[in-house]
């Protein structure tokens, strides 16, 4: 028999925040890689993708974290 563990949701949303965080320390060092290429259209263009992807990436991981927290919540409420 398989038992579930009822912190596996509060699991979830730790990983989803380590992996936004990850992200974040990876676009910092790319931008800080991209400070070196200064005032050219391809670094700009380059640094101005990877912020926007990192804020769609780190709002999609936001609502994962917030469901996880949401579903942890309805279960205690469900016991």
């Amino acid at each position: 028999m398989l038992f579930l563990n009822p912190f596996a949701p509060i699991s979830a949303a730790k990983i989803a925040g380590l992996k936004a965080t990850v992200l974040l320390l990876l676009v910092m060092l790319t931008k800080s890689q991209l400070l070196r290429v200064k005032m050219s259209l391809l670094g700009s263009v380059i640094g101005f993708v990877l912020l926007i992807s990192f804020l769609i990436s780190s709002g999609i991981l936001t609502v994962v974290a917030g469901g996880a927290v949401a579903y942890a919540a309805m279960q205690n409420k469900n016991t």
